[in-house]
């Protein structure tokens, strides 16, 4: 017989794309913000850090909302009526040779990032496994990498992608190759709903 390895406790990397091109009105809005930023460690970011309420992106909150709750629907299967609603949200851009600092997104359950700007040839995004200790830590052949033996895996990004992930995540953008300004739009979500139960004194109502 042959062995079987069972993938126990994966970290979900949820990944669409959002199914039109971006509109004028939205891509100048994104220009302008540019002008409205302020440094971050590596990049800038704006200043606004709730983006999504204004008006120019309307449309694409109501796409955004509708993945956060295909991704509650699919991922975390919720016995409550629970949603995932969109808290802040925040433009990025990198240039070429910048780069966005290894981070995760407190006081948050979901994080997302949207690109409105970016070169699958180039531009990815890289996640890291939980930091745990490893007393014992072998060399890794370089071409036998894999989801059980790697500590950290990059995947590619393009513009209209969008990806969510568990806000704990570790993730991070390497110095940025390509003359484009990666551009992306990230948010962070949190529960809205009744979670855990009344009889098991673990009842939260939100």
């Amino acid at each position: 017989m042959q062995p079987i390895i069972h993938n126990l406790f994966p970290t979900p990397i949820y990944t669409t794309k959002i199914n039109r091109g971006f509109t004028k009105q939205e891509l100048n809005f994104v220009k302008e913000q540019e002008k409205h930023s302020s440094k971050n460690q590596g990049n800038i970011n704006t200043k606004d850090n709730y983006i999504l309420n204004k008006k120019e992106f309307k449309n694409i909150k109501k796409f955004l909302n509708d993945c956060c709750k295909d991704y509650i629907k699919t991922i975390i299967c919720p016995k409550n009526n629970v949603e995932l609603y969109i808290t802040q949200s925040w433009l990025n851009y990198t240039k070429e040779n910048e780069y966005h600092h290894k981070h995760n997104h407190g006081n948050s359950i979901v994080s997302g990032v949207l690109y409105f700007n970016a070169n699958k040839d180039n531009d990815n995004i890289t996640f890291f496994n939980k930091e745990n200790y490893e007393q014992i830590s072998p060399e890794i052949n370089n071409n036998k990498f894999n989801v059980w033996n790697s500590q950290s895996w990059w995947l590619p990004v393009e513009t209209g992608k969008l990806m969510m992930f568990p806000s704990s995540t570790k993730h991070q953008v390497d110095n940025k190759k390509g003359s484009n300004t990666r551009v992306s739009l990230a948010f962070n979500t949190f529960y809205k709903g009744t979670i855990g139960s009344n009889s098991k004194l673990t009842e939260l109502i939100l």
